[in-house]
This record gives structure tokens, C-alpha cells and sequence, in this order.
């Protein structure tokens, strides 16, 4: 019978999230996922609610005789259950019962459980937004659910539909990825699939798979077993848990990646319900395998309470394609689509597999009896044999007949005298086709192909050209958040000042800031190279951006040479035709234009624009039967290319449907004007931007803040040159206002030479602008609003101000203004106490000032952090505990341990002011307080975190009390640790080195003491001065802080501090002081060095004297 597939609504318990953020995010260097974190034009959502309410979502039900499917369109398309019906509906995918966002996204929430799809980059930006859906019906009765966006940061259309047909477990995911831009993107495809996971739920990976990667393959390890340190755990020292195989053996936040197989299958297997699925793709377009934990531990099961009430841990079995790590992107030239299918199905009661493909599923194990433990799934009814082969020799042949959801079974063989290696296992249709074949792999056979990632030298450091553009070429395709590519090429022209390869890299990077003259300087000069010798260089990838730099000047005769240069190169023939045909239908030469398109599709068939403006040329010149005829033949393919549906909407007459289908989202009304625009439709454009002002938005329950935008008003306004619609523009909400295409910028730039003020269109472009990292551009356009009353302009100027010129007094009059401006925002204080930590203004006036805004204080986790610590600093720790048991904390991904740290510093400085006074019982239990973390704080100590401090001033606690036992146990526990846990990373010392000496002095093993005291003095002096950069390889690291700060300040104050505690330990005092001036001088709100300060003021502990050991 046919596929059940239907849209229907769904009522969901929901933790609301916050309001998405007004003021414009601008994280420049924030580490997410391994690549850049930018956030902007997307609005940051950093709030998520403890109260859940019954939410209806748009769901879409996919359904058969063993496969069931719901998703949410609503929350990015995502699948949201997944249910073997053969199997007591069992959940192979994590079965979430609740909408419980969590702060992972890259704007913020995220959930967890079902199958997520992420481009293009990870997690996708769109991951918590509402995508287009459609259902397709086929006539052999199969159906898909389609959903389809286009990507909120670059405008690429993604496209993925989920397929069942009837008879059959399997779940297809077909997918189209097209660029529909000008410009060559990068992007990565993981499916991001969870699954519940316990102490006897068992990843399964190829069996020739010895080895993995971490991110950015920046280390390896054996596989299954590792017998190696893996994200800092000792895993050859627990030879009970070190196979990464199961999730109970992995107590810290893990990933690991299949650096090579030979096979397409992975999977994972539950032998508690007998159940689990297995991932199915052609390794050569999908070779990701990938496995992600929280960690089986408290810090990881903090994360599972942060993401459900109920449904438990889960682990993420990812799937990629064009990519088998992260970061690891590919390319995606202008208007090129790339298609794939990736496939899952469902197995039951024969464990993990050692081969699959779509149609059947082998485990072939041999036990230590030497028995073949054999079992077999289908996703399809299959009648044929299982046939076992030693060379010509069949040595067993078993009669099979499966449907989906049974499972067959045999352990009669014996392999007495043979090796698994030597055999081989065919599964054999009736009609003699093989099924599946499998050998068992020879692991004496198996070697490593892949080797540990390193950091590349410096530009500075290289004089080879060739290596400096391919590094350069590097960072720009992975969307390294710290390393700029531009040195690289710099040093390029250093070397060679008409370097071709530079000079093009710079032109089409200059070219996307919308530097277009710059553009065109560069991009001259890398033809100039090319041309130099033959006129027809091998690619035209020079000549085609030339042409695109020479449009957005307004140079359309020289942009049509260039394209018309470009063209004669195939890998640009088809984006150059298309220009070529724009240009024409702008000049009303339709029947030119459409010579030019039949080019362009010759090369690229799946080129959408390019069918559709054929479409529009051939009804431009009355041949709209053929038009109409060529539109459906594109939805056939594409059902949810929008500017397709528009125009054959347009030709019927009625675009209600098309209105609904693209749920009046104004970023997508955007792109198609502009697609129009660019070929002179506008006229047509301006139809679509009133039938878009006169329709309200569609309803969504996730948040869609851009989903109205001011910038169709200015559109307008440009294409009419109508005062009148100039003038409504100018009269709309700064709120959202986050342009960031190139034609916005034409746009924004017309509006501002068009006379009158118009500081909302100055305060966009600032926006759009500083975006684009041209930070005193966008100063310049913020200062035409500086008289405006919209508060973002002041805080961004703020931002501006100390970021580019370090002018702290005028930034700090700029929050001030946009606080009287917009007294409500609680940003805005938030951030205005950020800056006056930056200007290391007394902790007293910054105290007052949050606590005279403590009801906005509140309402934000980083207030109300910074208002515990500055309490904490301020000695009244019962206020910084009062607060922070008050209230539930979210942390960021990444970003964790900052509620812990002053939760643990209450404790300790209510445990010492206790201990001082003679009270060592409430001492104990402040100190003891400490190690037992509510769950209201979100979070819990990383297996790796050094609790030194803790565990000393426990002991301390037990000597008073004269249980000496105790005492001793803790001073064990604290000189016992080894280094730290600190910014997602293993630090090999840290301040809490010092409490681990103290402790060893209390165990009366001072030259331990004094031996760690003196390499953490060796270990400080020789790296303060030294050049401190971010750890090329950081995978995240969710700094949110709008101000830049100097870094080698930070890392040197740092290493001041520790060398202040390493002086302390070692009795010299007059050195610890010295060196605890100058990061105070820095930082007078580092808790550690003020701590120590007031130490200072006693005697040496155990008054040790100087030592003076060198």
C-alpha cells in the first residue's frame, strides 16, 4: 500500500527561548565548531527559559508497514522520531519528548535527539528556524517530504527530502545543495543523527577502521580500543574502558572521525531492545563517519539535563558528505548544484554489522570457540542464500527467506584451522544477483594513510609562493576563526607584485566586502599576469569576477568583454553565460538572452536561475505555453525553488500559493527581487515586493525575526525612485535591521546620496559594513547617525571606538547614551560592565552600577555572573551565593565553568571566613559545598578540572577538627591531580598548581612542594614575553564578547599570576609582589591575584624561607 505522508500539527512541551537579540552581534573571532563563529546578519538568541508549555508545531508524518517519521519544518526540517514499527516501536533515532533548546547553536538554541542536517557549515545556522516543506507523491506509491531554505548567512539553497517506499525500511535522504549566488562558497554536509544511548548501547564503524582523528585531525587515535591519551583521558592505563566503541567507556565531551575505509556503512546497536539502524553512502561523495559524546559523567549528563527532561544521554552518529571531519569544506562554485543520497534503515537482533548496503546488513563475528557467529536484516522482502566461500570451496550454504524487521541467525560453523580472513560471505538474490559480499578483513593488513594535522608556519616565516597561497587558500575554505588568510597573500606580492593567484584571491576577497574599485585593481593585475604571454590563459576565473567588480561599479560594457572572455573557459562558461544573459534581458534583448542561457545550461542543467529566466525570456517574447512548460519541468525537480513558482504564479495569475509556500519570508522575497533586478525585471521585483508588504508574515512557533525586513521598503524605494516610498523607508524600526548582501550595499549607498537624514539606512550600512570587517567604513557610516536617537548606533560605535582605536572614554560615553536611550536593554548594561572591566575600572563603581540595574541585571547569565564575581571580589560571598542559588544557568557550548568558578569561590571564601573564625564545622561544609554543585547551575567539573584549591581547604578544615585521617586523605587528593582542565583544553599548569603545593607541604613532603613550586616559576618565566596566540586547532571557544582585548596582555598577566603563586610557595614575597602588581595592574578584578594579595599580608605558609635554588 502507498507511503502514509501527510502535514499535520503536533503538540510538544516547549522551554521557550528567549527574544532574538536587536542590537547587531559582531564575534570576529569567536571559535565555533572548529571555523569561524560569526553570527551576524542572524540576531543571537543567548536566553532560554525553565518552563515548559504545550507548543503545536507543523509536523510532517512519513509512514509505512515498518518505518515510521515525524519532522518539524518549523525547526529546520529536522527528523524528529524515527520508529522501527517491527520492533515494538523501537526509537532508532533518539526519541525527544520535549523541545528543550540549549545554547549550542551557532545563534544560539539547539536541540538534541531525531537527525539533524547541517550546512553549510556545522551546526547550520538555520538549525532553530522554519524551512519550506512539500510532499511528493510518486506513482509507484513512494513519498518524499521535502523542505527546503535558503541558508540565512550566505544564500545558498539547501534542499533535503526524506523518502520511504512502501514494502521497505529503508529511509532515503535525497538532497540538493545549490549555490545560487555569483560567488564560489565553501560548505560541509553533516546528518547528524542521535541516538540513546547506555551502558550496552555499541557505535559500530567498518572493521577495517583502526585508527580516528579528533576535529581538524589536530590528534589521532587507535580504534576501537585506544591505547593512547585521547582528549587528555589515559586511556592505555583502563584497560577495562578503553574501547571507544561504547559510549559508557568515554567520561569526557569526545568526538572522534574515520580517517579511511573501504567500506559505506556505519552504525550503532541497542542490546537492550535488540534494535538499532545503520547509515548507508557511497564513501567516495560520503566518506564522514563520525561519533560525538557529551561524556559519560557529570559534567556530560549536565549537558542531557540542559537538553531533555526525561529522554536520557545520547551520542551522534554523523554522517558526511564532501567532507570527513570537521572543519573540512569543499567547494561549491557559482550556480552549481550538487545532489547526493545518504540512507538509513533500521536492524534488529544480530548486533553490530561487519557489512551493509541498502538492501542488507551481514554480522560476521568468530568467537573465541572458534564458532562463525552470523546474522542477517533486509530492508526489503528477499528469498535467496547465504553462501560461505574458502576459495573455491563453499564451506556452508543456508536457505534464506526475510522481511524488514526479522532477523536470521546461525553460529553452527566452526573455522578450526582457518583464519576469517581467507573467506568469504555472498548473499545470493533467487535469480543468482549478489546481494552483498563480504571478506573479513586481515587487521596485519591495515595501515595508517592519514597523519596528525600541523599549524602552518607563519607568512612571515615562508618565501615560497606556492605555499603561501595554498596556506592562504587553506584558511579561506576552512573559515579559520583566528588566522587570516590576507598575510599569506600579502607576502605573496612581497615575492611577485603581479602574482596572479594573490592577486585573483584578493580581488574576489575584496569583492565580497564590496571593495569593488579595490576588486577590480586586484583582479586587473591577475589578468595582466595570465594575458601576458597568450591571451587565452587556462581559466577564466579572472575574467569572470573581473566582470562581476565591473557590475557593481556600473561598467556593464566592460564586465560584458570579461564574461565574454571568461566564457570561452569551460568551468566558467555556464556562470559567465548566465551574466552575459542578465545583462542582455537588462538591454530588453530576450532573444539574445536566451542564446546565452542555452549555453549556460548546456554546461550546468541544474543551473535553477538559469531556468527560470529562460522562462521569463520566452514569455517576454510571447512563447509563454513553452515558458510554463519549462517552469514545471524545473519544480518536477526542484518543488521548492521560489523564484520558479513566482513566475509561474505569475503566469496563472494568482500568487497566493507561491506566497504561502515561501511563508512571505522577506529574505527570500529579497533574493528573488534581486535576481529580477540584476536582469532589469524591475518592474516585476516591485509587483513582488507589494504583494510581500501587503501579506502579513506566516505564523511559525519558532522565532523568525528576519522574517519581516526594512530593507524591502528601501528596495523599493531604489527600484521606484519614488520620494514617497524613500520616505516610508526612512520611517521604520532600526530593530533587525542586519543587511549583508552586496546589493544591499548599493542599496543602503543610493538611499544616503538620495539628501535629508536617514540615519536607519546609515546605521544598516554601519552594520553591513563592520560585518564585512571595514571597521572604519562602518564608523563612517554610524557617524552620519550619531545624532540619531536609535541606541544601537551608540553601542556600536562604542564597540567601534575601542575595537579599532582603543579610545575607552569615548566608548564608554557612547554605552552611556544608548543606556539613556534604550533604559530597558539589558545588553546593553551587560556590556557596558564588560567594557568597564576592560577599562579596569574600580570593581566598587562597577558593583554599584550593576546592583542600581540589578532587575536587568538578572534576566542574563553573564550579568549575573559578572555581578556574583564582583560580590565575591568585594567580600560579601554569601550575596554572590544568595544570587547565584537564586536562579538556573545555561551555559554555552564550550563556554562552560564560569558559574562553577564563582560558586566554587563563595564557598571557599565563606569556608575560610569560617575556618578564621574558629568555626571549623561550618567551614567544612562551605569547603565541602564546594565539590557538591547544584543542578540550577547548569554545569558540572570536567573530569580533567583541577579541584586542588577544594580538596586543600577541605583538609584544612579536618585539621581543625582534629580528624587527621580525613585531612590527610583530601591533601592526598590535591597533590595527587596533574594539571587542569581550562578553555576546552588540558593545561599542563595552572593557578590550583599552587594549591597542590601547599598540600604536599602538609604531607611533609617539602621537596615535592618545593620542586613544583620551582618548575611552575621556570614554567611562568619563560612564557611571559612570549608571543601568545590562540591554539590554531581550538575547536570552540564561544567568546561573546563584543570587545577585543589584547591578547599577549592577557596571556602574560596570566603567567604573572602564576609566577606570583610560585614566589609565594617558594617564600619570596618580595618577588610574588612584584609580579602580583603587574597583573593587577591588568586585571584588578582577577579574583586569584587578589586572593593572593590578602595572603600576602600573612606570613609565608609554614614560614618557609626564600628559596633561592636557581
Amino acid at each position: 500500500m502507498p507511503v502514509d505522508a501527510c502535514l499535520e500539527s503536533l503538540e510538544i512541551p516547549t522551554y521557550p527561548v528567549g527574544a532574538p537579540e536587536k542590537n547587531p552581534l559582531f564575534f570576529e573571532k569567536r571559535v565555533y565548531q572548529g571555523s569561524n563563529g560569526k553570527v551576524y546578519p542572524l540576531p543571537l538568541v543567548d536566553k532560554v527559559f525553565d518552563d515548559a508549555a504545550p507548543v503545536c508545531y507543523q509536523a510532517a508524518r512519513l509512514e509505512n508497514e515498518y518505518v515510521r517519521l515525524v519532522m518539524l519544518p518549523e525547526i529546520g526540517g529536522r527528523i524528529f522520531h524515527g520508529q522501527d514499527k517491527s520492533n515494538n516501536d523501537y526509537d532508532f533515532f533518539y526519541r525527544q519528548d520535549v523541545i528543550k533548546p540549549a545554547l549550542v547553536g551557532l545563534a544560539g538554541p539547539w536541540i538534541s535527539g531525531g537527525v539533524e542536517f547541517n550546512w553549510p557549515q556545522h551546526h547550520r545556522p538555520g538549525t532553530f528556524m522554519p524551512a519550506d516543506v512539500r510532499i511528493e507523491r510518486e506513482p509507484d506509491g513512494a513519498a518524499t517530504v521535502w523542505f527546503s531554505e535558503h541558508d540565512p548567512l550566505d544564500r545558498l539553497k539547501g534542499m533535503h527530502g526524506v523518502r520511504l517506499r512502501p514494502d521497505s525500511s529503508l529511509i532515503e535522504l535525497r538532497v540538493r545543495l545549490y549555490n545560487r549566488t555569483p560567488l564560489t562558497r565553501t560548505f560541509l554536509w553533516w546528518a547528524n543523527v542521535a541516538a540513546m544511548v547506555h551502558d550496552r548501547y555499541q557505535s559500530f564503524f567498518p572493521p577495517d577502521v583502526h585508527y580516528v582523528a579528533d576535529h581538524a585531525v589536530r590528534a589521532l587515535s587507535s580504534f576501537p580500543v585506544a591505547n593512547n591519551p585521547y582528549y587528555g583521558v589515559d586511556y592505555q592505563n583502563r584497560p577495562e574502558g578503553n574501547d571507544l566503541s561504547w559510549y559508557r567507556n568515554i567520561p569526557v565531551p569526545t568526538s572522534y572521525m574515520v580517517c579511511q575505509t573501504a567500506f559505506d556503512f556505519f552504525g550503532g546497536y541497542d542490546f537492550g531492545a535488540g534494535g538499532g539502524f545503520v547509515h548507508v553512502a557511497d564513501r567516495h561523495v560520503a566518506p564522514g563517519k563520525k561519533q560525538w559524546t557529551w561524556g559519560n559523567h557529570p559534567f556530560g549528563w549536565a549537558w542531557d539535563r540542559e537538553l531533555t527532561d526525561a529522554n536520557g544521554p545520547y551520542v551522534e552518529l554523523m554522517a558526511g558528505v564532501y567532507t570527513d571531519n570537521q572543519p573540512d569544506f569543499s567547494y561549491l562554485l557559482p550556480y552549481e548544484t550538487k545532489t547526493f543520497s545518504q540512507f538509513w534503515w533500521p536492524l534488529r537482533g544480530i548486533g553490530p554489522v561487519q557489512q551493509a548496503n541498502t538492501r542488507a546488513a551481514l554480522a560476521f563475528t568468530v568467537r573465541n570457540d572458534r564458532v562463525a557467529v552470523l546474522g542477517l536484516n533486509v530492508s526489503e522482502p528477499f528469498e535467496g542464500e547465504l553462501v560461505i566461500r574458502r576459495g573455491c570451496d563453499v564451506l556452508a550454504r543456508f536457505r534464506v527467506m526475510l522481511r524488514p524487521g526479522e532477523a536470521w541467525t546461525n553460529n553452527t560453523i566452526r573455522l578450526d584451522g582457518v583464519a576469517p580472513c581467507e573467506l568469504v560471505a555472498e548473499l545470493l538474490a533467487s535469480d543468482g544477483q549478489c546481494v552483498l559480499s563480504y571478506r573479513p578483513v586481515d587487521p596485519a593488513g591495515l595501515t595508517r594513510t592519514r597523519a596528525q594535522a600541523t599549524e602552518p608556519p607563519r607568512a612571515c616565516e615562508l618565501d615560497s609562493a606556492d605555499e603561501l597561497f595554498f596556506i592562504a587558500e587553506h584558511l579561506q575554505l576552512y573559515r579559520h576563526p583566528t588566522r587570516d588568510p590576507e598575510p599569506y597573500l600579502r607576502r605573496c606580492l612581497e615575492i611577485d607584485p603581479v602574482d596572479a593567484r594573490a592577486n585573483l584571491a584578493l580581488g574576489k576577497s575584496r569583492l565580497e566586502r564590496g571593495e569593488f574599485a579595490d576588486s577590480r585593481d586586484f583582479l586587473l593585475a591577475a589578468v595582466s599576469r595570465l594575458t601576458a604571454r597568450h591571451p587565452n590563459p587556462v581559466t577564466g576565473e579572472a575574467h569572470y569576477h573581473l566582470g562581476l567588480a565591473l557590475r557593481f561599479l556600473n561598467e556593464d560594457e566592460a564586465a560584458w568583454e570579461s564574461f565574454a572572455k571568461a566564457a570561452w573557459n569551460y568551468e566558467w562558461r555556464s556562470s559567465s553565460h548566465y551574466q552575459l544573459a542578465t545583462l542582455a534581458c537588462q538591454r530588453g534583448e530576450f532573444r539574445a538572452a536566451r542564446a546565452h542561457l542555452d549555453e549556460s545550461l548546456a554546461v550546468n542543467r541544474d543551473h535553477n536561475k538559469a531556468q527560470v529566466l529562460s522562462a521569463m525570456a520566452l514569455s517576454r517574447v510571447g512563447r509563454t505555453v513553452e515558458a510554463k512548460a519549462s517552469l514545471e519541468a524545473l519544480l518536477a525537480v526542484d518543488p521548492l525553488d521560489h523564484w520558479a513558482r513566482l513566475e509561474l504564479a505569475r503566469l496563472a495569475g494568482d500568487c497566493a500559493e507561491f506566497l504561502d509556500g515561501c511563508r512571505n519570508d522577506a529574505q527570500t522575497i529579497l533574493d528573488i527581487a534581486f535576481d529580477l533586478q540584476e536582469a532589469g525585471f524591475n518592474t516585476e521585483a516591485l509587483e513582488l515586493l507589494a504583494l510581500h508588504h501587503a501579506r502579513p508574515l506566516a505564523a511559525c512557533a519558532t522565532p523568525n525575526p528576519l522574517g519581516r525586513s526594512q530593507m524591502t521598503r528601501y528596495v523599493a524605494a531604489w527600484l521606484s525612485g519614488d520620494p514617497a516610498d524613500l520616505a516610508a523607508a526612512r520611517a521604520q524600526s532600526p530593530d533587525y535591521f542586519f543587511p549583508s548582501r552586496l546589493q544591499e550595499q548599493l542599496v543602503l549607498q543610493w538611499a544616503l546620496s538620495q539628501g535629508g537624514a536617514d540615519p536607519l539606512a546609515a546605521y544598516a550600512l554601519g552594520n553591513l559594513l563592520y560585518d564585512k570587517r571595514r571597521r572604519r567604513d562602518a564608523i563612517a557610516a554610524w557617524n552620519q547617525a550619531a545624532d540619531s536617537d536609535i541606541a544601537q548606533v551608540h553601542r556600536n560605535l562604542a564597540i567601534a571606538r575601542w575595537n579599532v582605536a582603543r579610545d575607552g572614554e569615548s566608548a564608554r560615553a557612547g554605552y552611556l547614551r544608548a543606556i539613556e536611550l534604550a533604559p530597558d536593554d539589558a545588553r546593553l548594561v551587560s556590556e557596558h560592565d564588560q567594557l568597564r572591566a576592560k577599562l579596569n575600572d574600580p570593581l566598587e563603581d562597577r558593583l554599584a552600577f550593576l546592583e542600581a540595574n540589578r532587575d536587568l541585571v538578572v534576566k542574563r547569565d553573564d550579568a549575573s555572573v559578572a555581578l556574583a564575581s564582583l560580590l565575591n571580589l568585594l567580600d560579601r560571598p554569601e550575596d554572590a551565593l544568595d544570587l547565584l542559588l537564586s536562579r538556573r544557568f545555561h551555559p554555552w557550548e564550550g563556554g562552560e565553568g564560569a558559574v562553577l568558578r564563582q560558586f566554587t569561590m563563595a564557598r571557599l571564601l565563606l569556608g575560610r571566613r569560617a575556618l578564621d573564625a574558629g568555626d571549623a564545622e561550618s567551614a567544612y561544609a562551605h569547603f565541602a559545598g564546594a565539590m557538591d554543585t547544584p543542578d540550577s547551575l547548569g554545569e558540572k567539573y570536567h573530569l580533567l578540572q583541577a579541584k586542588a584549591d577544594v580538596n586543600y581547604w577541605i583538609g584544612r578544615a579536618r585539621q581543625a577538627q582534629g580528624r587527621s585521617d580525613e585531612a590527610r586523605a583530601a591533601f592526598e587528593a590535591a597533590a595527587a591531580e596533574q594539571g587542569d582542565f581550562s578553555e576546552m583544553a588540558v593545561a599542563e599548569h595552572s593557578p590550583l598548581s599552587y594549591f597542590r603545593g601547599l598540600a604536599l607541604r602538609e604531607l611533609g613532603r617539602q621537596d615535592e612542594s618545593q620542586a613544583l613550586f620551582r618548575a611552575l616559576r621556570d614554567f611562568a618565566e619563560q612564557r611571559i614575553g612570549q608571543e601568545a596566540r590562540i591554539d590554531y586547532f581550538a575547536t570552540s571557544l564561544p567568546n561573546l564578547l563584543v570587545f577585543e582585548e589584547d591578547l599577549q596582555q592577557r596571556r602574560d598577566a596570566e603567567h604573572g599570576l602564576l609566577l606570583a603563586l610560585a614566589c609565594r610557595g617558594l617564600g619570596d614575597d618580595k618577588a610574588a609582589g612584584a609580579a602580583l602588581n603587574q597583573v593587577l595592574a591588568f586585571n584588578r578584578a582577577d579574583a586569584q591575584a587578589r586572593a593572593l594579595q590578602l595572603e600576602l599580608m600573612r606570613p609565608a605558609p609554614n614560614g618557609e624561607a626564600v628559596d633561592n635554588d636557581q
